[in-house]
C-alpha cells in the first residue's frame, strides 16, 4: 500500500464493532436528511461489495427498485479491520450497465476513508450525463478528502460491520 493511503488508514483511532441495529441507525439517518430535503432517486448505484448492503437497505426503505452496482477494486485481499491489503489507487472493475443519462442518482458504500474510491465513481458518472448524483455512506471518516452528501455517522474508529463478522466454518 503506499504511503499517502496508509495514513488516511492509520488515523483511525482503533476499532468499532457495529450491530445491526447500529447500521439500521445509520441507514434512517441518511434516508431522514434525504427526505428533509426532497432528494428522491431516480436510480441507486451500489459500489460493490462494501455498498451492497447499505444500498438494498434505502433501497427498501424509500421503495426504489432501480438498483445497479459498479465494482470498484481498492483492497487486493479482504482482511478483518483496517490491516488492509491495498492497491496504490482504486480501480473500476464492472462498469455499470444502466443508461443514466438525465437521471438523478444515488450511489452507496459502507463508508468513505481518503475519499478516493467516490471520486473514481463521480468522475466516471459524469461522463455518462446525469442530471444530478449525491454519494451516501453509512460511516464518514473526518479526515477523508471526499465529502458525501449524506451520511449516517461520522466515526474516528475503523468501523467492523455485522455482514464482515461471518466465518465460514466449513473451510
Amino acid at each position: 500500500m503506499n504511503h499517502v493511503v496508509q495514513d488516511y488508514y492509520d488515523k483511525s483511532e482503533g476499532e468499532v464493532a457495529l450491530s445491526w441495529e447500529d447500521v439500521e441507525q445509520a441507514a434512517h439517518n441518511i434516508i431522514w436528511r434525504m427526505e428533509r430535503d426532497g432528494f428522491t432517486p431516480d436510480i441507486i448505484i451500489s459500489i460493490a461489495r462494501s455498498g451492497l448492503i447499505p444500498a438494498a437497505l434505502i433501497s427498501y426503505a424509500v421503495g426504489n427498485k432501480e438498483l445497479y452496482t459498479i465494482k470498484i477494486d481498492f483492497s487486493k485481499v479482504q482482511k478483518e479491520g483496517k490491516d488492509q491489503e491495498l492497491r496504490h489507487k482504486p480501480k473500476i472493475s464492472q462498469e455499470l450497465s444502466k443508461d443514466i443519462e438525465g437521471l438523478k442518482v444515488l450511489v452507496v458504500d459502507e463508508m468513505v476513508v481518503s475519499g478516493s474510491t467516490l471520486k473514481l465513481v463521480g468522475d466516471y458518472l459524469e461522463m455518462k450525463h446525469p442530471a444530478e448524483v449525491k454519494f451516501v455512506v453509512l460511516y464518514k471518516q473526518p479526515w477523508t478528502q471526499f465529502e458525501p452528501d449524506y451520511f449516517g455517522e461520522e466515526t474516528r474508529q475503523w468501523p467492523i460491520f455485522p455482514w464482515k463478522r461471518l466465518v465460514n466454518n466449513n473451510k
